[in-house]
């Protein structure tokens, strides 16, 4: 735990960045310039007066800024399955082959968005891929709370004032590189002839395959190749 004293009031550095925090930080990016947003990095994080900061040491103020920064995660953040906020323990979808389709349309919607309406709804992304464990064989075999829109809601609250970003942005990370990614071969021109309806259920139950094979193990305990769920993809089209 780092300390540190500005204008002689004692302050100190938080052990990780909760969600609200990063997207003030992010957003505050483009507003300032290196020189002023390494003061206002600690003023969102600390909150310390901006005045006190910007008259404060200016290598002292780029080594906290430095800090704060190292505990966001930028390239490849570590996939993370479970953590426990206020005695509670949250973990990651157990199995991706009995997503709903509510928890699919969810987080579809909101992964799609543009940066900036993302940022703003990283707390609810994160509500919808974590929720309290409610059975457990193991640290790393888990069953979760059934997905309740009304209970996410609540959820997301606590994890947007309490969840280390790290955990948002590892889960982020996978659920974009390891399942949406394969999804996206799909040409919906090749179906303009179904009704909406059919060509939501036909894409739904394409999805559900691919999860469904993108997580299964093979003989030799090994996941899958990209190739092969390529060629997968290319049947089915």
């Amino acid at each position: 735990m780092i300390k540190f004293k500005i204008d002689d009031k004692q302050y100190q550095l938080p052990n990780s960045i909760s969600i609200d925090k990063y997207v003030k930080i992010y957003k505050a990016k483009e507003l300032f310039t290196d020189e002023y947003f390494a003061a206002k990095i600690i003023n969102i994080v600390c909150d310390t007066p901006l005045d006190d900061l910007l008259d404060s040491d200016y290598q002292e103020v780029n080594y906290l800024a430095a800090q704060i920064l190292e505990m966001i995660p930028i390239d490849k953040p570590k996939f993370k399955d479970r953590f426990e906020i206020d005695g509670v323990h949250y973990g990651f979808f157990p199995t991706w082959k009995e997503l709903s389709f509510a928890e699919f349309v969810d987080m579809d919607t909101i992964s799609t968005k543009k940066p900036d309406d993302l940022l703003s709804m990283l707390h609810i992304l994160a509500a919808i891929m974590y929720r309290p464990i409610t059975e457990e064989k193991s640290h790393h075999d888990f069953q979760i709370e059934k997905y309740d829109v009304e209970k996410m809601k609540v959820r997301s609250e606590i994890f947007k004032h309490k969840l280390d970003i790290s955990y948002v942005l590892g889960a982020q990370f996978f659920f974009i590189n390891y399942a949406k990614k394969y999804s996206d071969y799909f040409l919906l021109s090749s179906m303009k002839t179904l009704s909406i309806w059919t060509r939501i259920k036909l894409i739904w139950n394409l999805r559900k395959m691919i999860w469904k094979t993108l997580f299964k193990k093979s003989t030799d305990g090994s996941s899958l190749s990209t190739d092969s769920l390529k060629t997968i993809l290319r049947n089915t089209e």
